[in-house]
């Protein structure tokens, strides 16, 4: 999908829930008939949707598609939003899941902070006003995910990577643009692009002198190290946040990749 789509997008809201310390979820799974965003303020749950799990913290967002089972069991007491949604312009017949992660964690978090306490404040509003204020703040919501998804490509000198004469390989580079910070196999690639592993890893090898695997380290290690310098998240969130399974094997990797451990690169370079 690209990405200008969902920059143009704008969301009618349906309705808002607002639990100030939500210690479990009544049911274990449910679907929605309308599209659904859940905003954490404080506390952690598990999700599972479709085959996209993990975990959602403060600070994140977690959308669920009309019709999807999302399963979801809470780790701790959470102040969460429940928003429904849907999207003023109908997506197209054959997208079901516009977005390139159901996931975001928004990088300007005093801005996010604020929408949620406007969301906070106005929960059990229902004048007219009320209600088109709430939909002001989940259509802000909506332009910080999506700054968070795509804004992170454009700053990291690899954007034209995308331009080759291998149409094929342009789509290849593009998926694992979408999906590089989420955990995946790169056989699910090369299956969905007709290759064997071998062919694709040669053919995009010889596209932008680089493998895909060095492709996504490079991406998930520069979104690392600016969660490193711009948070207080503990590696093993930082590695969730990145792709990658847990905090050791992130340390390894960005340890080969920067010559300094995540913890000496967060002390040299914290401001």
């Amino acid at each position: 999908m690209d990405e200008q789509y969902l920059w143009d997008q704008s969301l009618n809201l349906v309705s808002h829930t607002y639990w100030e310390r939500k210690e479990r979820f009544k049911v274990h799974m449910d679907t929605y008939p309308t599209w659904v965003v859940f905003a954490v303020e404080s506390g952690e749950f598990e999700f599972r949707i479709g085959t996209r799990s993990g975990m959602v913290g403060p600070g994140e967002l977690i959308f669920c598609p009309p019709g999807y089972a999302f399963e979801r069991e809470a780790l701790s007491p959470m102040a969460l939003h429940y928003v429904a949604f849907e999207f003023a312009e109908p997506l197209p017949p054959n997208i079901d899941i516009p977005m390139p992660s159901l996931k975001s964690h928004p990088t300007d978090g005093k801005r996010f902070a604020s929408d949620l306490a406007y969301l906070r404040k106005l929960h059990l509003a229902i004048d007219p006003r009320s209600v088109k204020r709430k939909q002001s703040m989940l259509n802000d919501m909506w332009l910080l995910a999506c700054d968070e998804w795509y804004t992170e490509t454009k700053q990291d000198g690899l954007d034209g990577l995308t331009d080759s004469d291998d149409d094929l390989m342009n789509r290849a580079a593009k998926w694992l643009y979408d999906r590089a910070h989420t955990p995946f196999g790169m056989t699910e690639l090369s299956g969905w692009l007709g290759l064997s592993p071998v062919q694709f890893t040669r053919r995009f090898q010889k596209a932008f002198h680089m493998s895909p695997s060095e492709l996504v380290r490079t991406l998930r290690i520069r979104k690392a190290a600016g969660l490193l310098l711009d948070t207080d998240l503990t590696l093993e969130q930082i590695a969730e946040r990145c792709g990658y399974e847990n905090g050791f094997y992130l340390s390894r990797v960005f340890s080969r990749s920067m010559n300094m451990s995540p913890s000496k690169y967060r002390e040299q370079n914290r401001v």
